[in-house]
């Protein structure tokens, strides 16, 4: 009897497996360039002279492309997994807190004003809250990324909390970034995808799949001139 095939994790959908075929680029890609600097190594070391700084630096090659690596395959371990919440009952607000005081430092080095506009009072939410922190992290790190090339005094970022109709929360993190054409802007929350220079586009996939597994929506929405809204909603409890 043939076998039966494996049920997909909840926040995965069949087209999700067929786009990690890019992800044999994102692994080889590194993996070949350590193997390339093992040998240059073992060359530089095995001369009558070794030749130490050429060994050094294809050494710190390797390391660099170590690390990539395995930023690769944590990203896509915690993509794989996010459908397994550890839910409790939170209030979205003392996340955002959370989140802001971990990025706190990074905004000042990089001149972005943060500014909290969070309505009091929300209901809380069921959720797993390193998970939202998560999503809050990805947002706050790709809004700070998208203002880099902005002057010092235009880079604002503004996170908001507010009520939906019917009894649900969002929550909305507003930059003052360069603006996404049409086409990144429907291709932004798919595996793999990236704007970014040496990005994995694996950020935000995950953060899609987080506030899914939740019961939300994630989305963004560009303004006219200057910047983009990621939004998401949460069910109050």
């Amino acid at each position: 009897m043939p076998k039966e095939r494996a049920a997909l994790p909840p926040h995965l959908t069949p087209n999700s497996f067929w786009e990690f075929a890019a992800l044999a680029h994102e692994i080889r890609q590194p993996l070949t360039a350590i193997l390339s600097n093992a040998q240059a190594a073992w060359h530089c070391l095995a001369m009558d002279t070794p030749n130490l700084p050429e060994a050094r630096a294809a050494l710190a090659d390797i390391i660099t492309g170590a690390r990539r690596t395995n930023e690769v395959i944590r990203q896509l371990q915690a993509f794989l997994t996010a459908g397994t919440l550890e839910q409790t009952c939170l209030n979205i607000n003392d996340v955002i807190h959370e989140t802001i005081g971990l990025v706190r430092s990074d905004a000042e080095a990089q001149h972005v004003r943060i500014t909290l506009d969070l309505t009091g009072d929300l209901s809380p939410v069921a959720g797993d809250r390193i998970q939202l922190r998560q999503v809050l992290l990805n947002l706050v790190r790709n809004a700070f990324e998208a203002m880099q090339q902005v002057e010092d005094e235009r880079r604002t970022l503004v996170v908001r909390t507010t009520l939906t109709t019917p009894g649900g929360i969002r929550v909305a993190v507003q930059d003052s970034g360069l603006s996404i054409d049409e086409t990144s802007l429907a291709r932004l929350f798919h595996p793999f995808f990236t704007t970014k220079t040496g990005g994995m586009g694996l950020g935000l996939a995950l953060s899609r799949s987080i506030i899914t597994a939740h019961g939300g929506w994630i989305w963004a929405t560009p303004h006219p001139e200057r910047g983009l809204t990621m939004s998401f909603t949460l069910p109050a409890v």
